[in-house]
């Protein structure tokens, strides 16, 4: 792919945050864009596109107003033009139930979208103590979805409670969030023994009702364990079985054999449909010595 063909945006203070650290990851592989009304979320980055939504100049953020993240929006879409329409993917990472990502995230989504661009959209949803938060994310969700071509819903509490586990803080997405996006990246910017594209991706994710992506990490010693990780991903509740498409990426190291490759695909691939579509691809990488990952879209669900 070509610099500049994957986009990864962070929108308001959470989806800045979960933005950097999957940028992190893959920063030679894909550009980064920041929006907040909030400065703070740009203090720490060295290598973004940032976009303030602060019109009047007063560092003030957009609080429970998604309306006012709207119109603040508007103002800057100039600036931020190029970048999405010379992408091909762009993703969004954002937590609804605040003013920026529920006003402004479906906003941009659209844009990517009739730019010509693949939208995927990672939406985190408030936790249920929240009732003021739950209701404005309930109204922001709808135009995500329709305007995204693939939108997952994040479980903030599920996600916390993973967090707890890992022994890390929750608003940094645990660093699943990371590990997903790195996943999806690497599988489609980097060539490996079988490569899969953009068009393999929208062959997945164009077939009808729900989809989600999903991840899962581990030992070449366990590779079931790597496919009952992903299954059991904290960050959607959809059950993948019986999907009637899938995109499925395995990357290891120069130790991962065709035996872990065939272990970790037909462990994933014998709960989905019978007659489900399966793109396959496969990598190896020097830092991936003694581990497996196992990336996958699946769709139709």
């Amino acid at each position: 792919m070509e610099q500049g063909a994957i986009l990864i945006v962070g929108v308001g203070g959470i989806g800045c945050g979960w933005s950097e650290r999957a940028h992190a990851r893959c920063s030679e592989l894909a550009e980064l864009l920041l929006i907040d009304a909030d400065e703070s979320s740009f203090s720490s980055s060295q290598e973004a596109h940032c976009l303030h939504l602060d019109a009047m100049g007063d560092a003030r953020g957009t609080a429970a107003l998604p309306n006012l993240a709207a119109h603040r929006l508007m103002e800057g879409l100039g600036n931020i033009s190029p970048l999405l329409t010379r992408s091909e993917l762009v993703v969004f990472l954002t937590a609804l139930g605040g003013g920026t990502g529920s006003g402004a995230a479906a906003e941009l989504a659209a844009r990517a979208r009739e730019a010509g661009s693949l939208v995927l959209s990672i939406v985190g949803l408030p936790f249920a103590e929240q009732p003021l938060r739950c209701a404005i994310a309930e109204r922001a969700l709808p135009a995500i979805e329709r305007n995204s071509h693939l939108c997952i819903r994040v479980s903030l509490e599920r996600l916390a409670w993973q967090a707890r586990h890992r022994d890390s803080d929750w608003k940094l997405g645990s660093e699943w969030i990371g590990e997903l996006i790195e996943g999806l990246v690497t599988t489609l910017a980097k060539v490996g023994k079988m490569n899969l594209d953009l068009m393999d991706l929208r062959t997945v994710i164009d077939r009808p009702g729900n989809a989600t992506l999903i991840v899962g990490t581990g030992s070449t010693d366990d590779p079931i364990g790597v496919v009952g990780m992903a299954k059991n991903s904290p960050l959607s509740e959809i059950d993948v079985e019986g999907a009637k498409g899938c995109l499925i990426q395995v990357e290891g190291g120069p130790d991962m054999t065709l035996s872990h490759l065939n272990l970790v695909t037909e462990a994933f691939v014998s709960s989905l449909d019978e007659d489900c579509q399966v793109i396959l691809g496969a990598r190896a990488s020097d830092g991936m010595v003694g581990k497996l990952r196992l990336v996958a879209v699946v769709s139709g669900l």
